[in-house]
């Protein structure tokens, strides 16, 4: 998903520069203490690389937060708009871009999960039967058949609705998806089909 995590990396302190020593000792590649200063030279390095990969990838979840953020808060100032729409530019290939650089139909995982259409529509009598190989696809069952796709879901039907019923609960089945956010806007969109009593009359607005 894109969530990030709320805490920063664990970065450990600052690795000691080994000694220097003659540059003489080292013409002898069997002298030990040339094999020995080779050795904390090298682990030196690699004790400095791992910092700084820790160092920048916390500089990234803070980016990364920055940005959930960002997504959340435009969510929340929409949630209660009947539509809302999305202005787009064009590029000089003619393809079309949203403007909005937070929350958009193009943006990350969390946005699509997000956002449904405004005009619902009738599943019909093979809606929910499409709905339930949209989950499976994000559950990395893209390579089984249709019908085997759709059986996946009706065999995990108990984790999904467990999925709705507490998506927070723990070790959530949701959160595996390769999708987690749209897996999930899924879930509650095939629960409450199955629930309507009739699922080719529900109207469904999922994208």
């Amino acid at each position: 998903g894109d969530i990030p995590s709320r805490t920063d990396l664990e970065v450990p302190p600052e690795p000691k520069r080994p000694e220097r020593i003659p540059p003489a000792i080292y013409a002898d590649k069997n002298n030990p203490a040339a094999i020995a200063a080779v050795e904390a030279n090298k682990m030196y390095r690699e004790n400095i690389h791992k910092r700084q990969r820790i160092i920048q990838k916390n500089m990234d979840l803070r980016s990364l937060r920055c940005s959930a953020m960002l997504k959340l808060d435009q969510a929340e100032k929409f949630k209660d708009f009947d539509k809302i729409y999305f202005p787009y530019n064009l590029d000089f290939r003619g393809r079309a871009y949203p403007v909005p650089p937070h929350l958009s139909n193009v943006g990350s995982d969390l946005c699509r999960g997000m956002l449904m259409f405004a005009k619902a529509k009738p599943l019909g009598k093979r809606g929910l039967y499409w709905l339930k190989v949209h989950l499976a696809n994000f559950a990395g069952k893209d390579k089984m058949s249709f019908d085997d796709r759709a059986r996946y879901v009706d065999d995990n039907m108990d984790k999904i609705r467990q999925s709705v019923s507490n998506p927070f609960s723990e070790n959530p089945w949701w959160m595996t998806l390769d999708d987690p956010f749209q897996g999930l806007a899924t879930c509650y969109e095939i629960v409450r089909a199955i629930d309507s009593g009739n699922p080719e009359t529900y109207m469904c607005a999922l994208p």
